[in-house]
């Protein structure tokens, strides 16, 4: 994964646009300890959904190798850092 830092306001935007597409109806049901599969049975296609609300509401271009990535917050966050590089609309 990246070393990339992430703002607090981007983190907030990644995790908001999970809850939305895993529909977590419970804020503090999404954790950082929180498996997507696991925890929120997503499957490949919500992972590809929540790939494409990064890539359409965050701005960026995210590559499909980086799909197997992501199964939680801190995937999520490294995932959007390594391909944001400046290029976040509205951050």
């Amino acid at each position: 994964m990246s070393d990339a830092i992430i703002s607090e306001e981007l983190r907030a935007k990644v995790r908001a646009i999970v809850g939305d597409v895993l529909e977590v109806e419970d804020d503090g049901a999404l954790t950082d300890e929180s498996s997507f599969a696991d925890d929120f049975d997503a499957d490949s296609l919500l992972v590809i959904e929540i790939f494409s609300r990064f890539e359409r509401d965050l701005g960026i271009k995210i590559p499909q190798e980086d799909l197997t990535e992501l199964d939680d917050l801190p995937s999520a966050y490294a995932v959007v850092a390594k391909h944001s590089a400046g290029q976040v609309a509205g951050v």
